[in-house]
């Protein structure tokens, strides 16, 4: 294991949130004599001296980066995907009339969409009316009274993954519900291996996040803060670079 394996592995066992930014292997480990090749055990005794630092970092992230209701829109999909993987269903992405709609892979080509309605805005009303020509082939998910389908709850709590999806009786809705043939999103489902892996680390992790002026498709926020984009152009990359610890392309 390597020095930087072993802080982060010992900032996560403190915190739950398995990160180890450059700044912080400097901070802690910068002054000591052959840092490079110190003991998991001194590492871990660093760790616990610079706790008040590393905790009172962490919670200057995750105070400024909470996520409200813009946010929770944003990662509905990513959060109903969780749901459908919780369930026994691959989960796929789908763009049917202009937006980005969560489905269960049914086998053969096949997807029932699942359409998260956290919002009861005009847009998302609008594309479970058209969804309308394929009766019965897709489940609603909502968090709005006025707005019908299987009750959907968004819940928050203070230590990771910080907000999730709960909807209970998903599975029995998408196995009632028929299915339509539709091409998958590649560029979508890259995204969400990227949610998937910081949401398993620890991180609080946002979708659609505007850093610098310039929008981040995914944002994992922890003692750093990572960004990944798809398709980005050199400039918007190095733009990112300057407000962001690391950026990965999907």
């Amino acid at each position: 294991m390597s020095v930087l394996e072993a802080l982060r592995k010992a900032v996560g066992e403190m915190t739950g949130v398995f990160d180890a930014p450059d700044w912080l292997a400097a901070e802690i480990l910068g002054d000591l004599p052959g840092w490079d090749s110190l003991s998991e055990e001194v590492i871990r005794r660093a760790v616990e001296l610079n706790s008040p630092k590393i905790f009172g970092a962490l919670r200057r992230n995750l105070q400024l980066y909470r996520p409200g209701r813009s946010s929770i829109r944003k990662a509905a999909p990513y959060l109903i995907a969780e749901l459908l993987e919780a369930n026994g269903y691959k989960p796929a992405f789908l763009r049917l009339f202009g937006a980005l709609i969560p489905a269960a892979y049914r086998g053969r080509g096949l997807y029932t969409p699942v359409i998260p309605v956290v919002e009861a805005k005009r847009a998302v009303l609008n594309r479970i009316a058209a969804l309308s020509r394929y009766p019965g082939a897709y489940v609603v998910l909502s968090a709005v009274d006025s707005v019908p389908g299987l009750k959907l709850e968004v819940r928050r709590v203070q230590r990771p993954p910080y907000y999730y999806a709960v909807a209970e009786g998903l599975g029995r809705a998408v196995e009632a519900a028929g299915a339509l043939r539709a091409r998958q999103d590649e560029s979508a489902a890259r995204l969400y291996s990227f949610w998937k892996t910081y949401r398993s680390q620890g991180y609080l992790v946002l979708a659609g996040r505007e850093i610098g002026g310039v929008v981040v498709d995914v944002l994992a926020v922890g003692l750093g803060k990572y960004g990944v984009v798809a398709g980005a152009s050199r400039r918007k990359i190095n733009r990112l670079s300057k407000f962001l610890d690391q950026v990965y392309e999907a």
